[in-house]
């Protein structure tokens, strides 16, 4: 009984390990993916597999972010310039739209914090079948 018992506290920790790397895309970002990654790669496939997941996404989508935020700000300011204010005010429209997509990527994060903690197999699109 002690033994079964023992085993089901190991996969709720790696559990919580795995949603907390997830997580980390509200909890301090690539840091917290990084640390849970290093600590458990040799103890838990499944924390190994969802840490690196977690880490990867982060940076993909951090690296999106600055890409993203350039492009507006260098199109915003080409554009005002370009019809003398006007399209300033119709580039304010899209860093709203920048915004959005940065909220979906860090509710997707999140999803995956919510699916390893409830012990379920999270696997990102694009991302997961390449690990």
């Amino acid at each position: 009984m002690a033994k079964e018992t023992k085993k089901e506290d190991k996969v709720k920790d790696e559990n919580l390990m795995a949603a907390l790397a997830h997580a980390g895309i509200v909890l301090g970002g690539t840091w917290v993916a990084l640390i849970i990654w290093l600590l458990q790669k040799d103890k838990s496939d499944y924390v190994d597999f969802q840490a690196k997941q977690a880490l990867l996404y982060q940076i993909g989508i951090y690296v999106l972010g600055v890409i993203l935020g350039i492009s507006l700000g260098i199109f915003h300011i080409i554009f005002g310039l370009l019809t003398i204010g006007i399209g300033f005010l119709f580039g304010l429209l899209l860093w709203p739209l920048a915004g959005l997509l940065g909220l979906t990527a860090i509710i997707y994060g999140l999803y995956g914090a919510y699916e390893t903690l409830n012990g379920k197999e999270f696997k990102y699109y694009w991302l997961g079948d390449k690990l």
